[in-house]
């Protein structure tokens, strides 16, 4: 039986531990990145519906009509 060298084992189990949170990271804010560009996509629709809607209200003259 081949005798434990714990130090190289301790090594490997970081090594592998830190590549997984690298790339539990990597997901996590390719994740936000998307959420965050539909997120400003709708705002963007939103503040130009209510931009378009105001622009009208302010621009109607009663003395036109």
């Amino acid at each position: 039986m081949l005798p434990l060298n714990l130090a190289t084992i301790d090594k490997e189990a970081r090594q592998l531990r830190t590549a997984e949170l690298q790339r539990l990271q990597g997901l996590f804010f390719a994740k936000v990145s998307t959420y965050g560009h539909l997120l400003a996509g709708a705002a963007h629709s939103g503040l130009t519906t209510i931009s378009t809607s105001l622009r009208h209200l302010f621009s109607w003259n009663p003395q036109a009509h």
